[in-house]
């Protein structure tokens, strides 16, 4: 079987462990050439030795997508040795999960600059290489279903995933006449390590443990989202939905009633942890 990538490179942040990990992997089984970055280093010290031990190449760089001047210092390294990449995956992001009026400035801050400045700067830079060079290119952005599912204790998240959805529909619109395709990622619920962080988290100790068991019960391995970014890659396809029943809950939201879509998700946030149950008087 012909493989998707080959001649191809991948550029994609927040690949030391998840969706960013398993997305590199799958891109390398297709053929292409991996520029994976993270700030975990021993995470991408593990993704390069997987990858080249199934025979594909891997770059990998330290990078926080909030440091713009490093940013652009690992673009221009990556333009010096002709290892433009063809796609870039904007993965990176963090979850902060406390009630609204407890999450702080800070909180806001650091949430928005990750996975909403940080992708608007990956897209920007290398958006920016590509209309020089007038070469086609694929921007993939990681919004997630919670910006058509917003659960309560999630408000800097759910909002930042919004800016990306609102931001990919802007991008694919601009970019379109210089061949540059864009692509917005929905992972539902998937069992990767976000929820797993007690210094970004401060709800009731057994509403996390709940929420954590969900995850791990009911989450799809970050392996099946690599595979859905391939296939959408691939396929050019514009919106990627990604876990169990996300398509289903995407169409509930364009059909029911806003009342009785949002008690459907209060009754849900509660069910699985995000939500503390209803006080009985």
């Amino acid at each position: 079987m012909t493989k998707k990538f080959v001649e191809k490179s991948v550029f994609i942040t927040g690949a030391a462990s998840g969706i960013g990990f398993e997305t590199a992997l799958a891109f390398a089984g297709e053929g292409a050439t991996i520029i994976g970055t993270d700030i975990n280093q021993a995470g991408l010290d593990a993704l390069k030795l997987k990858i080249e031990g199934i025979g594909a190449v891997c770059h990998v760089h330290l990078l926080d997508v909030t440091d713009e001047v490093a940013y652009r210092a690992l673009v221009s390294q990556l333009e010096a040795s002709n290892l433009v990449p063809d796609i870039v995956i904007n993965n990176a992001g963090l979850g902060v999960i406390r009630p609204f009026l407890e999450t702080s400035s800070e909180d806001w801050q650091l949430t928005l600059s990750i996975n909403v400045l940080g992708v608007a700067l990956g897209c920007r830079l290398f958006g920016g290489i590509w209309q020089q060079r007038r070469m086609p290119g694929h921007l993939v952005n990681v919004s997630s279903m919670a910006a058509f599912t917003p659960l309560g204790n999630l408000s800097a998240y759910v909002a930042s995933k919004y800016a990306v959805e609102g931001l990919s529909e802007v991008l694919a619109m601009e970019l379109q006449e210089l061949d540059i395709s864009v692509s917005c990622v929905h992972p539902g619920v998937i069992n990767t390590p976000i929820v797993h962080h007690d210094e970004m988290t401060s709800i009731d100790p057994v509403q996390l443990e709940r929420l954590q068991r969900h995850y791990v019960d009911e989450g799809v391995h970050p392996s099946v989202v690599a595979t859905d970014i391939v296939n959408g890659v691939h396929n050019k396809a514009g919106t990627i939905l990604s876990g169990k029943q996300v398509g289903v809950i995407a169409l509930l939201k364009r059909l029911l009633p806003r009342k009785m879509y949002r008690k459907l998700l209060i009754s849900n946030g509660r069910k699985i942890g995000y939500m503390s149950e209803k006080k009985h008087s």
